[in-house]
Formats: structure tokens, C-alpha cells, sequence
């Protein structure tokens, strides 16, 4: 369990709001993300469902996909979850695009493994340092953003040459 913890048992009917944080190791999140993950989370609680919605931030040092330089990146994530007390209906189900089915015996929601997924989702498919990074350079592997070359572009395969042609490039 994480310290990212609500305690449910006497929550009350109503608005609720959580300030919440966790080592980002505690929740699974790898080396990569080395501060404390902050929790904001909001619990809008009625007598069958709680609608909790969650901001969570934190941020890690990243490997540049382009010129291989590591960099800070701050990783936000936002995402909302509806908890169901007792077996949900199919329109329950279906209304909502995240849906938990807590037992009746259940006394704290933990949002541990939420945030987790939620922040490495958040991450983009190609991490960049900056969006202007020019990598490097695929002849001599200097990198572009701290100094230029003289290398040239090499031609590509030459049995693309003739589909080359056919594009007009």
C-alpha cells in the first residue's frame, strides 16, 4: 500500500478534498522520476458512488530520444475515477470511463497504482529536451545542438532512386 491513502469508512455525504504525496519509488515509478509525487485529489461522495478526480505532479530526469542528453522534465497527469459501492449496474458501467466496484467491506481507497499509470501515460511517445532538438548527426554522432559538422547527407539506398523520382522528391 502507498501513503497515497483515502480513508473511507466514515467519510460523509458531500465534497471532500485530499492533499496527498508519495516517493515515487512508493508507487512504482522507476529511476527515472526522482522527486516526491504531489496528489491533489477532489471526492465528490453520494450514498451508492464517489467520483474522485486527481491531479497528480512530479518530475524526473529523461534521456533526450533525439542527441541522447539527459534533461528535467516536470510529468503532470490528470484523471478521474467513479467508485461504485456494491455491484454496478450495466448503465453504471458504461456511463463512466473509469469505473472501480469497491466491496462492501472496503475501507480506504489507495490511489498508489492510479497515479502510476496515469503519469507514465502522460509521458509522450517521443521524449525531446527541447522541440527544436536536432539530434545527432548520423555520420560522425556529434551532437547537433552543441556544435555543427561537415559531414554530408549521405544519398539513401539507390533502389529507392527510381520511387524517389516517381514522388518527384
Amino acid at each position: 500500500m502507498s501513503s497515497l491513502r483515502i480513508n473511507i469508512s466514515r467519510l460523509s455525504e458531500g465534497h471532500h478534498h485530499y492533499s496527498l504525496s508519495a516517493e515515487a519509488s512508493e508507487i512504482g515509478l522507476d529511476e527515472r522520476f526522482e522527486r516526491i509525487v504531489a496528489v491533489e485529489a477532489d471526492v465528490e461522495k453520494t450514498s451508492r458512488q464517489m467520483f474522485l478526480q486527481a491531479e497528480a505532479r512530479t518530475s524526473g530526469t529523461f534521456v533526450c530520444d533525439r542527441c541522447l542528453d539527459q534533461f528535467r522534465m516536470e510529468v503532470a497527469s490528470r484523471h478521474a475515477v467513479v467508485y461504485l459501492q456494491g455491484p454496478g449496474s450495466p448503465e453504471d458501467m458504461q456511463e463512466f470511463e473509469e469505473v472501480q466496484v469497491l466491496s462492501p467491506d472496503t475501507n480506504i481507497i489507495d490511489l498508489g497504482e492510479d497515479v502510476r499509470q496515469f503519469l507514465i501515460l502522460s509521458l509522450p511517445l517521443k521524449i525531446l529536451c527541447r522541440e527544436d532538438c536536432a539530434g545527432l548527426c548520423p555520420v560522425c554522432g556529434v551532437n547537433r545542438n552543441r556544435s555543427s559538422c561537415s559531414c554530408t547527407a549521405e544519398e539513401g539506398d539507390p533502389r529507392w532512386a527510381e520511387l524517389k523520382r516517381l514522388l518527384g522528391n
